[in-house]
């Protein structure tokens, strides 16, 4: 099983009291709800098989928050929570939860005017590039794999280095292109 919904604030991203129920658990429902009840309906089967994988694909932005982006960080955040209490439970059935966390991959689907203050060229990345849709394919190929068989409640992170050198692609925060 591989969750990879995902949904931003079709409202745009604002203070937290601009936000109302519905749009709360409209993106509740897409980025955390659809993984828990799409888990909870294979989960017998695998068990009951002795081994399955679940795959789910949350954000960089699940590990770290943003300015006014209350909803796309907290539901990414718990979809690494549920991975992790997923790998716990389910490990004792032979089946295995890991997250993937990829940064900004821009799509057709990604464009909102956070997101098209990002340099193109993706120097603010320690890679020195953006992300495309086929960096994260053999991620999940690798974690659906036997090769992942000994790995349960990880998180990969697929982000040109961004995470781990502090970069906040956001556009509230300044980004400055790295130096060589």
């Amino acid at each position: 099983l591989c969750n990879n919904a995902g949904i931003a604030a079709s409202s745009g991203n604002k203070p937290i009291w601009e936000i109302t129920d519905s749009e709360w658990q409209g993106a509740m429902d897409v980025n955390l709800n659809g993984a828990f009840y799409c888990s909870r309906e294979v989960g017998k089967s695998m068990a009951d098989a002795g081994s399955g994988k679940i795959i789910n694909v949350a954000s960089g932005f699940g590990l770290r928050g943003g300015r006014d982006i209350y909803m796309y960080c907290v539901s990414k955040g718990a979809i690494i929570q549920l991975t992790r209490v997923l790998s716990f439970s389910l490990a004792r059935y032979g089946i295995t939860a890991n997250t993937i966390a990829p940064g900004f991959i821009p799509t057709e689907s990604t464009n909102s005017d956070i997101r098209n203050t990002l340099p193109p060229s993706g120097d603010f990345l320690p890679i020195g590039k953006l992300g495309i849709p086929q960096h994260l394919g053999p991620v999940a190929v690798f974690l659906a794999s036997s090769a992942s068989d000994y790995m349960t409640g990880e998180i990969m992170i697929v982000d040109g280095g961004g995470l781990a050198a502090g970069v906040i692609p956001t556009g509230h925060a300044p980004i400055v292109a790295l130096e060589d």
